[in-house]
């Protein structure tokens, strides 16, 4: 989906940040390190509206309990401090993204799909690429079934931005 597309003139996109991002920039990966660094600068700088979630807390807390409790812990609290809309999971998201599920059998990346249908957040930024390619190329069919089970949303669809098409996509917020 064009860029143009997913936002209003003189509008910020929204875009949903992925758990891998911050996990990348915590554990310093060596491809994308740099990249994921450079995203949550944007995040802190406002270059788009970033969204995140309080799923994506949990999963830090979990991925990085197994290097230890206290860079879990750390890593959590630098995340609820980047100054970003933090979603909350309840049993509406819950639903929603079983149907999300059922249709592009996804798991977890479904309840992070719900999140931005309910929320009109129109990009994720992610290196899981193949669960989101997969929501992204099912996603008419997700509005479809999500409009049959009562759900309503203006979104049309997803862009995947990867760390890799980043500053790509950046440019084009300008």
């Amino acid at each position: 989906m064009p860029l143009s597309s997913s936002r209003s003139r003189g509008a910020r996109i929204k875009a949903y940040v992925d758990t891998n991002i911050y996990v990348y920039a915590i554990l310093h990966h060596p491809e994308y390190w740099e990249l994921c660094a450079e995203i949550l600068r944007d995040v802190e700088d406002g270059v788009f509206e970033a969204y995140g979630s309080v799923l994506v807390a949990v999963e830090l807390l979990e991925s990085l309990s197994r290097i230890g409790p206290r860079v879990a812990r750390r890593a959590v609290e630098a995340y609820l401090s980047l100054g970003m809309a933090i979603l909350g999971v309840d049993v509406s998201v819950v639903k929603l993204a079983s149907v999300i599920n059922e249709v592009a059998d996804v798991g977890y990346d479904a309840v992070h799909a719900a999140l931005m249908v309910l929320n009109e957040v129109p990009a994720v930024i992610t290196n899981d690429l193949d669960d989101w390619e997969r929501i992204r190329r099912r996603f008419a069919g997700i509005v479809e079934r999500l409009r049959e089970e009562g759900f309503s949303t203006s979104l049309e669809g997803i862009d995947v931005v990867s760390p890799a098409k980043y500053r790509e996509w950046r440019r084009l917020l300008k």
